[in-house]
């Protein structure tokens, strides 16, 4: 149970981590572009089509794992932590360029 619980907690510093970090490069002006990897300022078709998933499906393991209460619900809050840091990743990734692919001579 304290593996568990050890798990839990280092997954949300993740996510809360992951969201400093977006929110930080959304203050810093780094994201100053008209449109970036064809997302002009709203969100990513993924990222839509992942909310749909959490909204669905996983919205309701989680309702269902409340319920019966126990490990079931621990690791029904470890699922969530880790959508939530999943969908902070996607987000991010939608709003970062491209790489642009590198030629080596030889």
């Amino acid at each position: 149970m304290a593996e568990t619980h050890g798990l839990m907690e280092r997954l949300e510093k993740a996510v809360t981590r992951l969201e400093s970090l977006f929110s930080d490069s959304h203050r810093s002006g780094g994201m100053e572009c008209d449109a970036i990897n064809g997302v002009n300022g709203s969100i990513a078709p993924y990222v839509e089509a992942f909310d749909r998933l959490l909204n669905g499906s996983v919205a309701e393991f989680l309702r269902y794992s409340k319920i019966l209460e126990g490990d079931v619900k621990t690791h029904a809050e470890m699922v969530r932590a880790a959508f939530q840091a999943q969908r902070s990743f996607l987000v991010l990734a939608s709003q970062c360029q491209e790489p642009q692919e590198v030629r080596r001579v030889t």
